[in-house]
């Protein structure tokens, strides 16, 4: 009996350890998707931006052709 239980014990540590790894790479996944994530937001924000500044560009320079035809 003290032999089977040692084995059972000795199961159990061995399944709480596996347990504990899948959680802790679980975690790392996480933070990586979260990371990811993030990039993508701050890809996204500097995308919107860019496209505002170049749509400006682009009235900008309509604006000074068409004054300039009108002049």
């Amino acid at each position: 009996m003290d032999a089977q239980q040692q084995l059972l014990d000795e199961r159990h540590t061995a399944l709480m350890t596996a347990i504990a790894g899948i959680s802790d790479r679980l975690d790392l996944l996480n933070g990586r998707v979260r990371a990811s994530e993030q990039h993508i937001a701050v890809l996204d924000d500097r995308s919107g931006r860019s496209n505002a500044v170049s749509i400006s560009a682009l009235s900008a320079v309509v604006v000074a052709a068409v004054y300039w035809m009108l002049r």
